[in-house]
Order: C-alpha cells, then structure tokens, then sequence
C-alpha cells in the first residue's frame, strides 16, 4: 500500500491511474453478476432493436417520398385545373383527372400502406426497447450515490469521500480551520463531495455563482431632411438626404456561471497567506527564447526580493524556476512557506506545472489563508461530479459498461489532479486533524449546503418567484426537526424585467441633435420562499414509497419525494 502521496504526477501514471481502471471494471463486472442478467440475451435483443432502428428510418424515409410525390401530383393537378379555367379548353382537364385518379387509386393506398407498416414496425421497435430494459432493470436499480465514494478510497485508501456533507464536517472547517462562510453569500451549492484527504476535511464544490455585469443594448432612428444644391449648370434643385442613427446605452445585467473548487483545511504552517494564478511560463516549450522569458521573469523576483520598501519580507526561493512558474510573491511569512514548499515539493510542483501529457498541466489557482486552502482547477469546470446513479442506466449491457468505466476513471483523473497541487506538499501529510465531528446527532445530519446541492437537484424552477426571469440562487436555512427529520427554507433569488425606454442624443447630418431610442430591460431583485422536508441517514435502498407516505402529513405531494445520497428529501407545497 502506497503510503504518502509526494509525487502525484509519477504514481497516477504508474500506479494510480491503471489501479483505479481495474478497481471500476472489476466493481461493474460484480454488479453484473450480482445483478443475474443474461448478457447473451441482451446482445441478441439490443441487435434486435438495431435492425428495427433501421428499418424504421427506411419505411420513414419511404413514407416521406411517397407524401411528397402524392403532394407534388397534386399541386400539378390544381395548375392544371386552373389553366383549364382560363383557356377554356377541355385537353386542360386531362391532367387534373390523371392526378386525381393517382391519387385516389394509386398514393393513397400506398401512402396508408406504408404509415400502418411504420406504425407496426414502430410499435415493435418500442415492445423491443421495453424488454432490453426489463433485462437490465436489475443492473440498474443496483446504481447508488456512493459508488464514485467507494472507487476512489478502494485506489486510494487516504482518500475518502463522506456519503453525504454533514453539520459535523462543516463545523470542523468553521471551528478548526477558520472557514469563513462569506464565500457562499452569492452562490448557490449545486452539488459537493466531502470527505478527508490524509485526515484532514476537504470539500469538493459545484456552485453556481451570481454578479451583475453590464449589457450594450442598441437602437436606431432613421432620419431625412432636405437640401437645395446646385448642379454643373448653376441651377438649385433641392434633394432630400436619409440617415439612420445609432446609439447604445450600458445597463446592469444578472450574469450566472458555475464555478469548480476544492476547500481543504490543514493545521501545518497556520500563520502564513498567499495566493497564484496560472502562469504562461509553465506551458513554455523548452528553448533560448522560452529560457530567456523564464530569466526575466527571475530578475523581476530578484528585483522584488532585494526592494525592502515592498515591506511583505519577500526573499526569493533558490530554486528561481520554482518561484518563477509557482509565484505566489504575495506570501507573509517566509519560514512557513519554506516549511511548506520543501526542495522535493518544488521539485514535485514543477512537474506538475510543466506535466502535458499525463495531467493537466498548469490550469490551477491556488490560494491559502491561514489553515484554508482553496484549490480551483480548470479542468474541473468540465468535469461531471455527481454521480447521479440515473445517468448509468441502459438497455444495453456494452454501453453501460463502457460508459460506467469511462465515467469513473475520467471523474477520478479530474479530481486526483485537482488535489494535486495540496498532495505535493509534505507537510501537509504529516498533519492530520483528530476531530471527533459525529459525537451527536447534529454532527451526522446534513448542513445547510446539502441542503442547497439538494434543492438545485430538484431544479431552480420549482422554487423560482414566478415572475422570475433569469436564473434563481437557491439559499436554505434549517427552521425545526421534524419528526425525525428538518424542515428547511429554501429561498430563490432572481430578478424580473421591466422593458424601458432610454433616449440618447445624437449629432446627425441635419446638423441637429437626435433623441435615439434604445429599448432595455431593468432588471429588479425577487425572492421566493419554500419548505422542504429532509430526512438523513436512510438506507441507500430504501423505498422512497414509505418516506412519501411520512411525508403526507405535511401537506407533500405524493410524487415530490427523492432518495439522493443517503437523504430522501420532499418539497412543501407554498
């Protein structure tokens, strides 16, 4: 067993990276015994539903040809028709004639003929597809949230995945490691992972985050005048000129996007901040040009750590190429990042900045304040973190598997390197957090920003105001236990539309000033408020019939219950 993790670059690609491939394939295939389908069977029913795909598509395509013809006949008919009522003459009437008794006796009953076989062939196709999905239904109800939790400790026994984000774990953060909950004033936690990472809390988060920028709305106005001008003969003639003006105006405008991030909490070198962002140098190919831009960028360092009016005590590393490519100039304490960022971490970091081929290179911000530390990683943005058991259900047995191998193993590559940057330092190994964070019932229960990944499970538009316009922030706060269970407010921000008019004054070739319009919408703030019912702690096959029934004393809807996680969860009618 692979003990501290100090070269994440090497070990993925000699160990980690086939060990977590044959772990996922080895888990499917043991899903695929336990669930007892018939693979044999499976094969020959989905090449079934391939022949009556195409068979489908052929009669469509048929039945589209044979419309188009009898459409086609018939519009040369009606033109006949009408030039027979012009020209009076009865050889007109020969062609509508024709066309009708093609139609009637020809295209219709072919027409009728191929749209009941595609009907029939339609109708098989579907009685296919039911029974391929009756054959995989016991594979697929054996699909749950903590598979993606179970892989990854299985390759990497320090890290492990909680079953769902508790109170306990949040007040770790909060308490221990001195998390400030400021970061989620303006976002919404879409979904997150939380577990420790050698001992020590992490989060993995999906928000979607808000702000107002601005928006360039334009108009226009057409304009005329007159004007006397004089041709080559001396005489005045008066012409009239056309102009259109332009304007535009800039107002506030709600703006949206998801962000990707890792918040890890770490008592080693307490006292010290810092922060950086990626740098160009790190995807410089080797060469005298690429060495000379890495020197400048040395001297500047150099520069900085000789100027004693910058008053931040910064002294250059000895190795340059690090500090170089790694920045983080802002740092405030010297000795603590030394501690951190030992000769085997620097050297570990420059691989994984400089890496093009097994990770992803330098595409990370890094900042660390105090015993936080907050990792967010480009190629995370694009990565699917959660896992719903729903997206690996098939009727087709190959696909299944081949999707469920490459969604686990391109999930673990993404979130492996996305911790790298944190399991290149030494120190931070060393140090583990012994916090007893499920000593009481509330340390287990979910917290609040469950509680939002959960809320955006179910979708913005069943909170949303109804006069909403743009997306909704979804916001909770737990209110009461409810028997057993919480009771939590979800409010949904978002904003509504007013068209307006703005005027905007013009100079145009009249040589007067114009009032352009320019239409806009001024978007003003609304919020709605819904209860949810939250249940922790249930059997990750429970039956999601009997929390429904529990939940209809308070007034939920029969089909508004859900099993995520270990937590089912309903929405309170308003």
């Amino acid at each position: 067993m692979i003990e501290d993790i100090h070269e994440p670059v090497e070990l993925y690609k000699s160990v980690f990276k086939e060990t977590h491939a044959r772990n996922t394939s080895e888990y499917f295939e043991d899903l695929v015994r336990k669930s007892g389908i018939d693979e044999y069977a499976n094969i020959k029913t989905v090449k079934d539903v391939r022949i009556l795909e195409h068979q489908v598509t052929k009669d469509n395509s048929i039945s589209v040809w044979w419309k188009a013809l009898r459409v086609f006949v018939t519009i040369v008919g009606v033109i006949c028709l009408f030039f027979a009522q012009i020209y009076q003459e009865l050889l007109w009437l020969i062609g509508p004639l024709v066309a009708a008794a093609l139609v009637i006796f020809k295209l219709n009953p072919l027409v009728k003929d191929v749209v009941s076989r595609l009907e029939q062939l339609k109708q098989q196709l579907n009685d296919k597809l039911e029974e391929a999905w009756q054959q995989m239904l016991p594979l697929n109800q054996l699909y749950d949230w903590n598979i993606v939790a179970k892989l990854v400790q299985q390759t990497v026994p320090r890290l492990e995945i909680d079953p769902y984000f508790t109170n306990g774990r949040l007040d770790e953060l909060r308490n221990i490691f001195g998390w400030n909950d400021i970061f989620n004033r303006d976002c919404s936690v879409v979904f997150n992972h939380s577990g420790v990472l050698n001992g020590n809390p992490f989060v993995l988060f999906r928000t979607l985050d808000h702000w107002m920028g601005t928006k360039t709305y334009k108009g226009s106005l057409n304009i005329s005048w007159t004007e006397k001008v004089r041709d080559s003969s001396g005489k005045y003639s008066t012409v009239t000129r056309y102009q259109t003006l332009h304007a535009s105006l800039e107002k506030p405008f709600p703006e949206y996007g998801h962000r990707t991030f890792v918040v890890y909490g770490n008592e080693a070198a307490p006292d010290i901040s810092f922060s950086r962002s990626p740098s160009k140098l790190s995807k410089l190919e080797e060469g005298m040009v690429s060495n000379l831009r890495k020197r400048y960028a040395v001297k500047k360092l150099e520069a900085k750590s000789r100027d004693i009016g910058e008053g931040k005590g910064f002294t250059v590393m000895s190795n340059r190429e690090f500090d170089a490519l790694f920045g983080a100039t802002d740092r405030d304490h010297e000795v603590q990042f030394r501690l951190l960022f030992t000769p085997l971490a620097q050297q570990e970091m420059l691989t994984l900045l400089k890496d093009k081929e097994v990770g992803y290179g330098d595409d990370f911000y890094f900042l660390k304040q105090h015993m936080i530390n907050i990792v967010e990683s480009g190629h995370m943005a694009a990565t699917d973190i959660n896992a719903d058991p729903a997206k690996f259900y098939a009727y087709e047995l190959s696909l299944a598997r081949k999707y469920f191998n490459n969604y686990h193993n391109d999930f673990f590559k993404s979130f492996f390197f996305g911790l790298a940057p944190l399991l290149v330092i030494p120190l931070y190994q060393q140090h583990r957090s012994h916090a007893d964070i499920y000593k009481d019932a509330y340390g287990r229960s979910s917290c609040l920003w469950e509680h939002e990944s959960i809320a955006n499970y179910f979708g913005e538009k069943r909170f949303q105001h109804p006069a909403c316009i743009t997306r909704s922030i979804l916001k909770t706060q737990s209110k009461a236990d409810e028997d057993g269970g919480q009771i939590v407010s979800v409010t949904a921000y978002g904003f509504k539309g007013i068209e307006r008019v703005g005027y905007v004054s013009v100079y145009g070739g009249d040589g007067r000033y114009h009032k352009v319009p320019v239409e806009w919408m001024e978007y003003l703030s609304v919020s709605s408020n819904t209860d949810m019912v939250v249940q922790d702690d249930v059997s990750i096959h429970s039956e999601v019939s009997a929390w429904q029934t529990k939940f209809q004393h308070c007034g939920v809807e029969q089909e508004s219950a859900i099993l995520r996680r270990s937590i089912v969860c309903a929405v309170m009618p308003k």
